[in-house]
């Protein structure tokens, strides 16, 4: 498991407390962040599967928890192939 900084505990809480809500929004919520803070912290916990990213209409993006044991991400792991080839597999 991951050890969380403190931005990215920041936005799970704020998504546990209030629940899904926009990027726009996650941003404003969090004013002691910078807006590439959160947009950084938000890229790093949906590639660890952490949260959700949806696109919405008009260039907006809804963020929410990962369900438990949900496949919603899937990471890839590189395994080696016959003749030393490198194939990517889903986990």
């Amino acid at each position: 498991m991951h050890q969380l900084t403190p931005i990215e505990e920041l936005i799970t809480l704020e998504l546990k407390r209030r629940g899904t809500c926009t990027l726009e929004l996650l941003a404003q919520r969090l004013q002691t962040c910078t807006w590439n803070q959160v947009f950084m912290a938000v890229d790093t916990l949906s590639r660890r599967g952490t949260i959700v990213l949806r696109p919405l209409p008009r260039f907006q993006y809804q963020v929410s928890l990962a369900q438990r044991g949900s496949h919603a991400f899937r990471p890839v792991a590189a395994m080696p192939a016959a003749e030393g080839l490198l194939v990517d597999r889903c986990s």
